[in-house]
């Protein structure tokens, strides 16, 4: 399996390079060269495995270049031997509308199922290769604490995490900033999120960075194991709700695009998906795009619901790379003339798009609305992004329609949000938080400075 870059510049390059690199060379996202699809009767067949079982049998395709299947399955199991019992959980709220817990692993987030993976693969690839490597990312809250439990037990990787001061909650900074281990560094920049991500693009297209004997790799959803990662657990709903329901719909909290699309890259596979649902907060950049087919660069507008406070949905680009038929010069022009021109879809690209997709947003009181009335209802207390997913269900599907919304954190990770709803000291506390609390912090406020961010990263490799 080789992989091929959206913007189509690049050569193509192996899983190992796709892992251990960024952006492509021409500022593309890697795409394998296959979708390798699954027949309808391969997956049902699957319904018996344990999750981590099924996701050797999802995931192998894209990683048989480098590893045999035992090899595949050891890493996996390092992976996901630290959660909480279980790595997913599918909670029934109501009829016809479930919650897919995300949030069960160490930083009780869902990128912990990816970014675990990802971390077992380091470690594979380092021993491999014998080579240092350097995990670069941004994160709006939960990806930067998600890299950090994932990479600073392996002595091997040096991990930065680039997150705007001061607009993250005091949790997702204490998580990032509390690690004792001598590889973590967490950088506060003075700017918001797109800054951040903005600093650590510019890093993979750095010539000192690209040709440094440490291998720098990107901890955000552009890196393709994350995408690839995230979608095995749609396949687990799926085989979870075989007997009771078909042509299952999933809501999903979005941001940078990468959650969402995994189930598109899922739906894609075979998997007999009837549609995503697109929910995002007051920054809807992703709702423009599928209500108006505008995507454009905004205003980022702080919201309760932060992990999704941005502009640019980065992922957005493997999606257009499907729609334009893998055609990359088509991407490519978009994406060069982007942000200053916006990018529509064609007549027939828009017509795929929304027979798939629906999207809506919500602003911070009617999210508090959504958490209460589940509260209420159902006794079910979320965290404010998973309000989004399941207000749009609510909103959007019809009644007798199978819903499941992703629950992407932790109700506690964002106690300070429901103080209006709930107590404080009735939000249980997973002992994965609790013994952060008084913890040491140890962080260093930067300027939105790419000189100076690179310096200090250079200059702190091991």
């Amino acid at each position: 399996m080789k992989y091929l870059s959206t913007r189509g510049s690049s050569p193509a390059t192996s899983f190992s390079d796709v892992m251990l690199g960024g952006l492509a060379p021409d500022g593309g996202l890697y795409m394998p060269e296959s979708i390798s699809p699954i027949s309808r009767e391969d997956i049902d067949s699957l319904r018996n495995l344990t999750y981590e079982e099924l996701t050797l049998k999802i995931l192998y395709p894209f990683v048989c270049d480098e590893m045999d299947k035992k090899q595949f399955f050891s890493v996996i199991e390092d992976a996901y031997k630290i959660f909480d019992g279980k790595v997913v959980d599918l909670v029934q709220i109501e009829e016809n509308r479930w919650v897919l817990e995300l949030f069960h692993g160490p930083t009780l987030a869902f990128k912990d199922v990816a970014m675990q993976l990802l971390g077992s693969l380091l470690q594979f690839a380092s021993q491999k290769k014998n080579q240092k490597i350097a995990v670069l990312g941004a994160t709006s809250g939960d990806t930067g604490s998600a890299a950090i439990a994932a990479c600073s037990r392996h002595s091997d990787v040096d991990v930065f995490i680039l997150y705007p001061h001061e607009r993250v909650t005091d949790i997702q900074r204490k998580q990032m900033t509390t690690s004792d281990s001598k590889n973590v560094h967490a950088l506060a920049v003075e700017g918001d999120f797109d800054d951040c991500q903005s600093l650590v693009k510019k890093m993979f297209l750095d010539d000192e960075v690209l040709n440094n004997s440490t291998k720098f790799i990107a901890a955000n959803s552009i890196n393709w194991v994350r995408c690839m990662t995230q979608s095995v657990y749609y396949f687990w709903t799926y085989l979870r709700l075989l007997d009771q329901k078909d042509d299952l719909t999933f809501s999903v909290p979005s941001g940078n695009f990468g959650h969402a699309y995994a189930g598109w890259f899922a739906k894609e596979r075979n998997l007999p998906l009837k549609k995503l649902l697109i929910a995002t907060n007051s920054n809807d950049v992703l709702h423009r795009l599928f209500l108006k087919n505008e995507y454009s660069k905004g205003e980022v507008q702080s919201t309760i619901a932060p992990s999704m406070d941005i502009s640019v949905a980065s992922n957005f680009e493997r999606l257009l790379f499907d729609l334009n038929d893998r055609k990359s010069d088509k991407v490519k022009s978009f994406m060069e003339n982007f942000p200053i021109s916006s990018i529509s879809l064609s007549g027939k690209q828009r017509q795929v798009s929304q027979n798939f997709f629906t999207s809506l947003p919500s602003n911070d009181e009617e999210i508090l609305e959504e958490i209460n009335r589940n509260l209420i209802n159902y006794n079910y207390l979320m965290d404010p992004h998973t309000a989004t997913a399941t207000r749009a269900a609510s909103i959007i599907a019809e009644p007798n329609e199978p819903v499941i919304s992703m629950a992407t954190a932790h109700p506690v990770k964002f106690r300070g949000a429901l103080k209006d709803i709930i107590d404080e000291d009735k939000i249980p506390v997973p002992e994965q938080i609790s013994s952060i609390f008084d913890k040491e912090e140890n962080y260093k406020v930067i300027k939105n400075d790419f000189d100076e961010v690179k310096s200090y990263i250079t200059s702190n490799i091991r």
